[in-house]
C-alpha cells in the first residue's frame, strides 16, 4: 500500500515504532544510525546467542541501514541527499539541535517541499517542558494512565515492557499518513509534532478528564481493578492464576452481569436474590452516592469463591459458551499458545539467523496487525543493508503529489472523506474521532433500541450522571455526527443502505455475527458501493475459535500479556488501568484506513480490513515475546523497576498520595542525582558508577531513594532534578494534568460546545500538524441529534420521505 513512498528514519527508542509500522505497510524506511550504532541496539533485553538488542530486533523488521555522522558535514551533505528524494523524515530532536544540524522542518522543505517531518520528542517539540530529560518511566508518570494502575498501598506501576514510545511511535505513523492526504491536495509537506506525553494520556481513556469537567471524583488504582465514582474489581483468582471480568456498570451490563451470576448461582456460590438484581443499574447507584457499596464487596467475595476453584482456561471456554465477560490473564509462553492466533497465521516464523535461539529454534514474531482483503501485509525481513546497497537512493524521487484535488491548500487532510461509523464503546470511536478531528464528515450510528455503553460511562460532567453527560463519551466522539438507526428494521436498513452509497468508509467494532446478521457485512455492502473501504475491528478478529469471545479491553490485555507484565513480583497483577487495548488499536484503525485509501488512490479499488484488537496490541509486547523465543525467558511483571537502568522508581513525595518517577538515565545523571540527594558516600562508591553495578543493588538503592523522598514536596523536587539533568516526573493524575503548564501550552484540554450541556472539556489532538492543525469543534452528538440532518441535506430525504422514517424508529 505504501510502496511507492520512502521513509528516513533517524534511529532512536522515540521514533523507531514508527518506522516499524509503516515498513510493515509496505514503505522503504531507510534507517540513519550514528557511528558506533543506534540507541536502540543497547536497549535491553539482549540475546544469548549473540548479545544482540532484542528491542532492535522487534521493531526493525523492514528497514534498511546506514551510518552517518550528523556532526560532520559529510554525514549532514548525505542525509539532505536521502531528504531530498524522501517522502517522510522522522527524528527526535530538539528544537535547538534540529536547526543546528539543519534538519528543521524550514530547512528541510527549502530541499525538499514535499517532505513531512514527523517529530517524536517526551513532551513535543516546543513548550515548558519541551527540553526536559525523560524516559518511558517519565513520560507515562506525566500522561495519567500510571496513577491508576497499581496497588492502593503502594507506588503506581508502570507496564513492565516500556510502553510510552510505542504509543507516540504509533500515533507518529498515523499523524505521517494525515499529513500525506493533505499533500495529495496541496502538493506540500509540513511538520508533524508528537508529544509521547501526549500519547501515553489516551492509555487513561479519558480518566484525565474528570476535574475539567468538574467532577470531584477522580479515579484512583485498586488492586486489580479501579476506584472513584465506582470501585470495580476486574482482576479475580483462578485455581491456577488469574482471570479478566467485565463485571461493570451501566444499562448495557445488566443482563451479561445477570447471565454471569446465574453460572456462578449454579455453582452454589450466590443467591437467586443476586442474580436477579439489576448490578448494573445498581452499581450506578453506588456511584451517584444512593446506594453503599457494601452488597457489591459481598458479591465480590461470593464471585472470587466461585473463580478461584476453578482452572483459568475452564472459566474461559465456558465464558465463551455462555456469552461472558472472561478471560484468562496469560503470560508470554500462554500467548504463544493460545490457538487463536495460530489458526488466523498471526505468528511470523522468522528465517534470519540472527533470530536463532537457545537449542537452535527460529524465533516467532508478531505477524501482520491487520488482514487486507486487497492488499495483505507481507511481513518484511529483518534487514541491516550497507551504505553501497542504498547508494542509489537518490534516483527513486518522490511520488508526485496532484493538487487539483482541494481548492485551498490549507484545507484539513481529510475534508471531504465521508465515514460511516458504527463504532461503539471506546476503541473503535477513538481512531473515527481522529479521523473527524482532522476534516472528515463522521455520521456516528447509534441503535435506536440499545444504549451506546460508553454513555453510562463517568465521569459525568459536573458529578450528574446521564447518557449526555459522560465525559469519556463526550472526548470519544467529539465532534461526529449522531444519527439513531434500528438495522432490523427494513425502512431502517434502507437508511443505512443510502449511506453507505454515500461513504467511503464503513467502520463497525461489533461481534462478527452483528453486520452480517443484519444483511451488512462488507459483501453486501460492497454490491451497494464497489469501491467502499470497510473496517471490522473486534476483540480477537473475525475468523477464528475466539472470534465471537464478546468483551472489552481488559479482557484482550489479559489474554495478550499485559496483566501479567502489570504490577508487584509478589501479588496479582494490577493493571494496566481498564480496557488497556482499547487506547493501543486505535492507532493501527487509523494507520490501516489511511493506507487503504493510498491503495484506492492508485487503483480505484476499496477493500475490507479485519483488525483484531488483540493481534494490534500484540506488537507493543514484541521484545517480551522475543526474549522467550530467543532467551527461553518469560519476562514478568517487575514492579517500576528496569532491566538496564537504577535507580528507576516511583517514590513518595509529601501528601496523600503523591508520588514521583525518578531515573538516572546514564551514569552522569547518577552522579547529578547523588548532589541533588546529598548522597556523597553512594557517588563515590565504585561498584555503583555504572549501571550494572546500581542494578544489582537497585533494592537497597530504592530503600533509601524512597526514605529521602518521602519529606520532599513533590514539586520542588522535580524541578530540582529535572534542573540538575535527571528525569524526573511528579506522577499526574486528573487534578495535576489539567494545570501541567506542557499539557497548556499544548492545548491537550479543549472546551468545545454541546447542544444541551453548555461546553465539555475534552482532549484535544496527540499530534500536531504545523500547516494544517486539526482539533474536535464540537463536543458529542446528543442521541439522534442529527437525525433530520443527514436525511434531508446529506441523503436529500423530502419530508415526506424523512416522515416515513422517523415513523419507523418510533416503531422499533
Amino acid at each position: 500500500m505504501l510502496s511507492s513512498y520512502r521513509v528516513v528514519e533517524l534511529s532512536d527508542e522515540s521514533v523507531s515504532f514508527c518506522g516499524y509500522m509503516l515498513a510493515l505497510l509496505g514503505a522503504e524506511v531507510i534507517c540513519v544510525e550514528p557511528p558506533g550504532g543506534s540507541k536502540v541496539r543497547k536497549l535491553p533485553p539482549f540475546s544469548k546467542v549473540n548479545g544482540e538488542s532484542l528491542w532492535w530486533n522487534a521493531y526493525s523488521r523492514g528497514k534498511q541501514t546506514v551510518t552517518l555522522d550528523l556532526n560532520e558535514d559529510t554525514g549532514r551533505s548525505e542525509l539532505m541527499g536521502l531528504v531530498a528524494q524522501a517522502d517522510f523524515l522522522i527524528e527526535s530532536y530538539s528544537d535547538e539541535t534540529a536547526k543546528k544540524i539543519g534538519i528543521d522542518y524550514e530547512s528541510l522543505a527549502k530541499i525538499n517541499p514535499k517532505i513531512i517531518n514527523v517529530s517524536v520528542t517526551p513532551f513535543g517539540r516546543f513548550g515548558p517542558k519541551a527540553d526536559w530529560p525523560a524516559t518511558d518511566l517519565t513520560i507515562w508518570a506525566s500522561g495519567g494512565a500510571h496513577a491508576l494502575a497499581g496497588d492502593s498501598d503502594r507506588a503506581p506501576v508502570r507496564t513492565s515492557v516500556p510502553q510510552a514510545f510505542l504509543h507516540a511511535g504509533a500515533d507518529a505513523a498515523g499523524g505521517a499518513l494525515i499529513a500525506l492526504q493533505q499533500r495529495h491536495k496541496s502538493g506540500k509537506g509540513q511538520h508533524v509534532d508528537v508529544s509521547a506525553q501526549q500519547s501515553s494520556a489516551q492509555a487513561a481513556l479519558s480518566a484525565n478528564l474528570a476535574t475539567p469537567n468538574k467532577s470531584d471524583i477522580v479515579v484512583q488504582r485498586m488492586a486489580g481493578g479501579l476506584a472513584g465514582a465506582v470501585k470495580a474489581k476486574l482482576t479475580w483468582p483462578s485455581s491456577d492464576g488469574y482471570v479478566a471480568i467485565a463485571f461493570l456498570f451501566g444499562p448495557a451490563f445488566t443482563e451479561p452481569n445477570r447471565r454471569f451470576l446465574t453460572w456462578v448461582h449454579e455453582a452454589g456460590c450466590c443467591s437467586e436474590e443476586d442474580v436477579q438484581a439489576d448490578w448494573g443499574a445498581r452499581l450506578m447507584a453506588m456511584a451517584n452516592g444512593q446506594e453503599a457499596f457494601d452488597d457489591y464487596f459481598e458479591l465480590c467475595d461470593k464471585i472470587e469463591a466461585f473463580t478461584s476453584t476453578r482452572k483459568k482456561d475452564d472459566l474461559f471456554e465456558e465464558g465463551i459458551k455462555r456469552g461472558i465477560y472472561i478471560a484468562p490473564a496469560r503470560d508470554i509462553t500462554g500467548l504463544l499458545s493460545e490457538n487463536q492466533f495460530d489458526s488466523r497465521d498471526f505468528w511470523h516464523e522468522t528465517k534470519e539467523q540472527a533470530l536463532k535461539g537457545i537449542g537452535g529454534r527460529q524465533a516467532r514474531v508478531p505477524g501482520p496487525f491487520a488482514k487486507f482483503s486487497a492488499t495483505p501485509i507481507q511481513i518484511p525481513p529483518l534487514e541491516s543493508s550497507p551504505a553501497e546497497k542504498i547508494s542509489d537512493a537518490n534516483d527513486k524521487g518522490v511520488v508526485q503529489s496532484s493538487i487539483s484535488e482541494a481548492a485551498e491548500e490549507n484545507d484539513l487532510p481529510l475534508a471531504g472523506l465521508k465515514v460511516l461509523d458504527f463504532m461503539w464503546v471506546i476503541a473503535g470511536p477513538l481512531c473515527t474521532r481522529v479521523l473527524s478531528d482532522y476534516g472528515a464528515t463522521v455520521i456516528k450510528v447509534e441503535s435506536s433500541t440499545r444504549t451506546e455503553p460508553a454513555r453510562a460511562q463517568p465521569a459525568f460532567k459536573n458529578d450528574q450522571p446521564g447518557l449526555e453527560t459522560g465525559t469519556p463519551f463526550a472526548n470519544f466522539n467529539a465532534g461526529k455526527l449522531g444519527i439513531t438507526v434500528d438495522p432490523s428494521n427494513p425502512i431502517g436498513k434502507e437508511v443505512i443502505e443510502d449511506l453507505v452509497r454515500w461513504a467511503d468508509v464503513v467502520t463497525e467494532s461489533f461481534s462478527p455475527k452483528a453486520m452480517k446478521g443484519w444483511g451488512l457485512d462488507y459483501e453486501s455492502l460492497r454490491k451497494i458501493n464497489p469501491n467502499i473501504i470497510m473496517l471490522s475491528s473486534c476483540l480477537m478478529g473475525q475468523t477464528g475459535p475466539r472470534s465471537q469471545v464478546p468483551g472489552y479491553g481488559n479482557m484482550a490485555a489479559a489474554i495478550t500479556g499485559f496483566y501479567d507484565l502489570t504490577g508487584w513480583e509478589d501479588r496479582s497483577p494490577a493493571g494496566p488501568y481498564l480496557a488497556y487495548t482499547d487506547g493501543v488499536a486505535p492507532r493501527f484503525m487509523l494507520a490501516s484506513v489511511l493506507s487503504a485509501m493510498e491503495h484506492r488512490r492508485a487503483t480505484g479499488e476499496g477493500q475490507y480490513i479485519d483488525i483484531s484488537q488483540a493481534e494490534a496490541a500484540i506488537h507493543f509486547l514484541a521484545p517480551a515475546i522475543l526474549d522467550f523465543e530467543v532467551n527461553d525467558h518469560v519476562w514478568h511483571r517487575q514492579g517500576n523497576r528496569d532491566l538496564g537502568l537504577a535507580p528507576h522508581g516511583v517514590y513518595p513525595v509529601k501528601g496523600d498520595d503523591q508520588w514521583v518517577a525518578i531515573v538516572c538515565q546514564d551514569d552522569q545523571a547518577w552522579l547529578d542525582f547523588c548532589e541533588v540527594a546529598g548522597f556523597a558516600d553512594l557517588s563515590a562508591d565504585p561498584e555503583l558508577k555504572s549501571s550494572a553495578g546500581r542494578l544489582k543493588k537497585c533494592e537497597m538503592l530504592d530503600s533509601l531513594i524512597q526514605e529521602w523522598s518521602a519529606n520532599q514536596d513533590g514539586e520542588a523536587l522535580q524541578s530540582k532534578l529535572v534542573a540538575a539533568g535527571v528525569a524526573a516526573h511528579i506522577v499526574q493524575n486528573s487534578p495535576e494534568a489539567m494545570v501541567d503548564p506542557q499539557l497548556r501550552h499544548r492545548e491537550h484540554f479543549v472546551s468545545v460546545p454541546h447542544v444541551s450541556m453548555g461546553d465539555f472539556i475534552v482532549e484535544g489532538t496527540r499530534f500536531k500538524l504545523s500547516r494544517t492543525p486539526g482539533g474536535p469543534k464540537r463536543a458529542n452528538p446528543e442521541i439522534g441529534e442529527h437525525n433530520a440532518y443527514v436525511l434531508t441535506e446529506i441523503l436529500g430525504y423530502d419530508i415526506d420521505r424523512m416522515a416515513d422514517v422517523f415513523a419507523s424508529l418510533a416503531m422499533s
